[in-house]
């Protein structure tokens, strides 16, 4: 099967334009990469780009301040779910994303192992985001429905509906006031009324909400 890409031969012009097209239709894939253009001795630069944090797309910069590795050592290069890099000698830290593995020596980066593949699920991470539901049933947008913790906020004028996608699963919050019912559902199908104050665990099987654990 061919490649998708308008891929380079010797004989093509603009060879440098066609290169950078190529560059920029993989820079999603960069995310927290090395740049090692500006990397030197115990100088660790990464490029930036776009990470989803608790249902909202963040712009990650890269960064202009080296981040300093230890000599003679195993730097860990990790990064928060907010995109906030750092490095320690001791391991990846438990809920954390691993980056990099890079070994030092007394002055210089001696090898390096990329961890970075385990970034790219970022955004199937557990994360939460916060709706509101007031006077309308409100659908979910595309982002807060990638979450898997959703807190409802607002103060109910009627009964209403959380609408979620037909195939979708998390775990729902209601922290609505007001003497109404909110009702976890797809478009279509029924759903689960979720209690004020209370959690619940909750499944979308393609036609219709059911709740998969009592509510806490």
């Amino acid at each position: 099967m061919g490649s998708k890409l308008t891929l380079l031969n010797q004989s093509q012009q603009g060879l440098a334009f066609s290169a950078n097209a190529l560059f920029q239709a993989l820079e999603p894939a960069a995310l927290f990469a090395c740049d090692w253009t500006k990397t030197s001795g115990l100088n660790w630069f990464y490029y930036g780009g776009g990470l989803i944090v608790d249902g909202s797309l963040a712009g990650i910069p890269s960064n202009t301040v080296a981040l300093a590795l230890t000599a003679s050592a195993n730097n860990y290069i990790e990064c928060t779910r907010a995109g906030v890099v750092s490095v320690n000698t001791t391991g990846f830290t438990p809920g954390r994303i691993p980056l990099y593995l890079a070994v030092t020596g007394a002055s210089t980066i001696t090898g390096s192992d990329d961890y970075r593949n385990f970034a790219q699920g970022v955004a199937a991470l557990t994360s939460k985001a916060s709706v509101t539901v007031t006077t309308t049933d409100v659908t979910l947008s595309a982002l807060a429905a990638r979450c898997r913790y959703l807190t409802v906020t607002g103060a109910l004028t009627g009964n209403r509906a959380l609408i979620v996608p037909n195939d979708w699963e998390g775990i729902v919050y209601n922290a609505t006031t007001g003497p109404h019912t909110l009702t976890v559902k797809t478009a279509s199908g029924s759903g689960v009324p979720v209690t004020q104050t209370k959690r619940v665990q909750l499944f979308a099987d393609g036609t219709k909400v059911v709740s998969t654990a009592p509510e806490v």
